[in-house]
Formats: C-alpha cells, structure tokens, sequence
C-alpha cells in the first residue's frame, strides 16, 4: 500500500488521479490534498476518499469563505493558506503528484522533495524553469521523478533498458490542437472560447491555450532535453492529430518504437503511482478491432512560431526557458481576459524576447531564489511588450 499526496486534486490531472485509486484501493491510499480553491469540490473529495488531511492553498479565500483558518470535516482537518502547504511539505509520503498548474508548481517540487520517495511531475514547468537544478535537488534527496506527462511517460517507458548512445531521435505527437486547419491570416479572430475547445483531450484553460499556439509543445521539448538528457537536435515533434502514438524513440538502426494508448491521463498517471510495477488497467484501452487511422503530419514552425521561440529559449539555456515559461502565462491571462487577441500571444512573445536582450544584466540561473527575480522580471517585460504591440 503506497501512501498517496495529490498537488492540485480538483483540477483534470488530480481527478483522473483519483479515478486511479478508485480503480486500486487496494494498493494506494490517499494520504493528504491540496486545491487552491474549489472549496466545495475539496470537501466532497474529502468525505469520499477520507484523506489524512486537506489544504486549501488560498488562504485568504478560505477565510472568506469559512471564517477559519482551517475547519473540521467527518474528523479530518482542513487547514490552509501557508500554514497548510507547510504541512505537505513536511510530512513523509511515498508518492506525491505535482498536478498544480504554471509557475505556482515550481517552488512546490522543490519544498515536497526531501519528504517523498518518488515525485509524479506533472507541472512540466519545474523542469522548464529550473532545469538541472531540479534535478540536481532531487538526486541529493533520493528521489525519483517520474514523468506524467503522456508524452514524456511514453518516452520515459520506451528508454527503459535501451543506452543512450543508440537513441537516433524522440519523437514527440501533437495533436495540432484546434486550429491545425485554420489559416493564419483567420488568427486575429479566434476567441477564447474557439481555442479552449481542444479536438483530443479535455485540459484545463491555460493548457488547452497552450495546446492551441503549440507554446505547450514547445514546453515539452524542453522538459525531455533535461529528463532525458537528450540534445535538442534529437527531439522532434510531429503531428498526430488521432493524439494515439504519445511519442516514439528512433534507434541508430532505423528502428521505431511507440507508445500506443487511448486519450486518458489515469493511464500515466497510474504509471507513475505503480513504479516500477505495470499493474492491471480497469478504466481504459484500446481496441484494435474497431479499427482507427494513424496520420502523421510535419509541424509548419512559421504557423506555430511559439513553439519555435520555446526551443530557441531551450537551446539558450540559463535564465531564458523560465523567461518563456512565464511570459507565455502572463501572455495567456492576458488572452483568456480578452486583453489581447490570440494572435498577439506570439507577437507578445517577440517583442517581450527582444525587450530581454536589451537589458544588461546576467542571463545565468544560478539558484532556485532567482526563479522570483525572473517571474518579476518576465512580467514587466510582458507588459511592456504589450503595450508596444497594441500601440499604446
């Protein structure tokens, strides 16, 4: 029985984890929760699965809501705010999944790793924005991380047991998200509501917009160069738009192989809980019998320039993939509130890239403090960049 702690437990990723242990009570007990808000969803998944304890990260809305600083529910305490993410933490578990959207995931991965054996990562941005320092932290720590991500859980069981050195290329499948089709020059009209509806999977807002300008593969690029060790010039992406192969590694001798799988996050996610076992799968499979098409298409980088400026921002290492990261997120709030156009994401982009390099100021990440100054840093200059492309 592998105690369980869930980062992020009302959002798409936490509830296909809970369908994971709804499907194998038997091997994993929900230790401890957290949301950021959601209140209502949070006590109901407490009453279902009676977790040790609960955190509302807000404090401040907690308050609001209750009056409290934490409360009592069927005997098992929510606490929030700081005090409760102190408590995470700190305590030990054997697995904890970090589900927790954007930047706010970072400093979690770094806080939760001296206390649990293994880290499921779902927050591609720990990797995106720290880099070796994640990692570095983790091997001090004795902690495995494990990918969730079904791309990178695909690449992740494919490398078992093959050296390196015989890894020709990794293949990484986007679906194209919902404009694969659909010209450039129709681009300034998309709304926020036409690039939520992703054709594949069902994500969360700031995902799915990622998914639809590609900055979200662009992300993933950069986490397989450091969980992989892999140089950029071997990893590919290439459309999928059936989002059936997760990914592949090419051999030196020609040879390809994939990960097949139907479109559900429990599946990696189960992945990751059961490590290094393969346990039976109750929930979801695919069935050859009924018969489906692979298609596999280039990726057009002049269309999906974000992807293009995301592993421009890889290759140029040091402070430049939290750069991208977190512009990109300030970019897409900025979409989601109908403040700027969709089109205006990539231009928003450039402009914040070519604001970076006129500022003097080194361009290393020398420790986990300095992901602050680049947050702070990366929004000012965002900004800026939209000011200047609205014409303001």
């Amino acid at each position: 029985m592998k105690n369980i702690t869930i980062l992020g437990v009302t959002g798409s990723i936490g509830t296909s984890a809970l369908k994971v242990l709804d499907n194998h009570s038997d091997r994993f007990h929900l230790h401890a929760i957290s949301a950021n808000r959601q209140l209502d969803k949070l006590l109901e998944i407490v009453k279902k699965y009676r977790p040790n304890y609960a955190i509302c990260a807000d404090g401040e809305y907690f308050f609001n809501q209750t009056g409290k600083t934490s409360i009592e529910c069927d005997g098992i305490t929510i606490y929030s705010g700081s005090d409760g993410m102190e408590r995470i933490c700190n305590d030990n578990t054997d697995v904890v999944l970090n589900a927790v959207a954007g930047k706010a995931g970072v400093t979690l991965s770094f806080a939760v790793m001296p206390h649990c054996k293994e880290l499921a990562l779902a927050n591609k941005e720990s990797v995106v924005c720290a880099g070796n320092l994640l990692f570095d932290e983790a091997k001090k720590n004795n902690c495995k991380i494990i990918p969730v991500d079904s791309e990178h859980s695909a690449i992740f069981s494919l490398l078992k047991d093959k050296p390196l050195d015989l890894i020709k290329n990794i293949h990484i499948t986007a679906s194209g998200g919902p404009f694969l089709n659909t010209d450039k020059s129709e681009w300034s009209k998309i709304s926020p509501a036409d690039a939520l509806k992703h054709p594949t999977w069902s994500m969360g807002r700031k995902i799915s917009i990622d998914s639809a300008t590609m900055a979200n593969k662009g992300l993933e690029v950069i986490e397989a160069h450091y969980l992989f060790s892999m140089p950029y010039e071997k990893i590919n992406v290439v459309v999928h738009p059936q989002s059936l192969i997760h990914s592949m590694v090419e051999m030196v001798d020609g040879e390809i192989y994939a990960q097949l799988g139907p479109k559900d996050m429990a599946i990696p996610i189960q992945n990751a809980f059961s490590y290094p076992d393969v346990i039976e799968n109750n929930y979801s499979r695919l069935n050859f019998f009924n018969g489906f098409t692979l298609e596999f298409l280039p990726i057009d980088m002049q269309k999906f320039r974000m992807l293009d400026f995301a592993i421009q921002c890889g290759k140029r290492e040091g402070i430049y993939p939290a750069f991208f990261n977190n512009v990109n997120e300030y970019l897409v709030m900025q979409f989601l509130d109908e403040k700027i156009s969709f089109l205006q994401i990539e231009g928003g982009m450039e402009k914040s890239l070519e604001l970076l390099e006129k500022e003097n100021f080194s361009k290393k990440l020398n420790n986990v403090d300095d992901l602050v100054k680049i947050d702070q840093l990366s929004c000012e200059i965002a900004s800026k960049a939209i000011t200047f492309i609205k014409g303001e």
